[in-house]
């Protein structure tokens, strides 16, 4: 019998079903580190929209509770296609490090509620080399950028999302900020 272990090795002196069932485990476990390692963000390139619309936009059919932002949704509607082939994203200022998106469908007109996006401050002062553009879009591709916080309370990072057509924005990848930068619920 050839072997392979040093005598005095943990696995040697198993029996030979153990030490096959701790071998697997141990496997295992490797192969589970590797899969929640930290995958890189998505590129543009690898999520293109299939053509860029060219035509006249479609006016932007609000609902209810879109109409209070309407002047920025419908001068946003009108610019060139900015993003998934068919979409333009107005945007509009909500505060310091605060800006609001919609997304308008260049073709139907149809409206989807965007998010509130908040830049950390405390994060910006101390990467001031790292002053990410809260969205970023291309029109040939399907990938969207945001980087900041989801709303005004919520979670603080780089979220890259696809847009499905039909179903709206898609959550692919996220890559959280430190605890330190998250927003703390108030208490009173």
């Amino acid at each position: 019998m050839l072997h392979l272990l040093p005598r005095d090795c943990v696995i040697h002196n198993m029996s030979r079903p153990l030490a096959l069932a701790f071998v697997s485990a141990l496997l295992g476990l490797t192969s589970l580190a590797l899969a929640q390692a930290e995958k890189p963000s998505p590129n543009f390139e690898d999520f293109p929209a299939p053509h860029v619309y060219q035509g006249q936009p479609a006016a932007p059919i609000l609902s209810k509770s879109q109409r209070f932002f309407r002047t920025r949704i419908r001068e946003g509607a009108k610019s060139p296609v900015r993003f998934g082939g068919h979409y333009t994203l107005p945007t509009w200022g909500c505060g310091e490090g605060c800006i609001t998106f919609d997304l308008v469908d260049s073709i139907t007109g149809k409206v989807q509620d965007g998010l509130v996006i908040v830049l950390p401050l405390d994060w910006l002062d101390e990467h001031p080399d790292e002053n990410p553009k809260p969205l970023e879009y291309r029109p040939t591709s399907r990938l969207l950028k945001i980087n900041g916080c989801l709303g005004e309370a919520g979670p603080c990072g780089f979220f890259d999302y696809e847009m499905v057509d039909g179903k709206g924005l898609r959550l692919i990848h996220k890559e959280l900020l430190p605890d330190k930068y998250q927003f703390k619920p108030q208490t009173n």
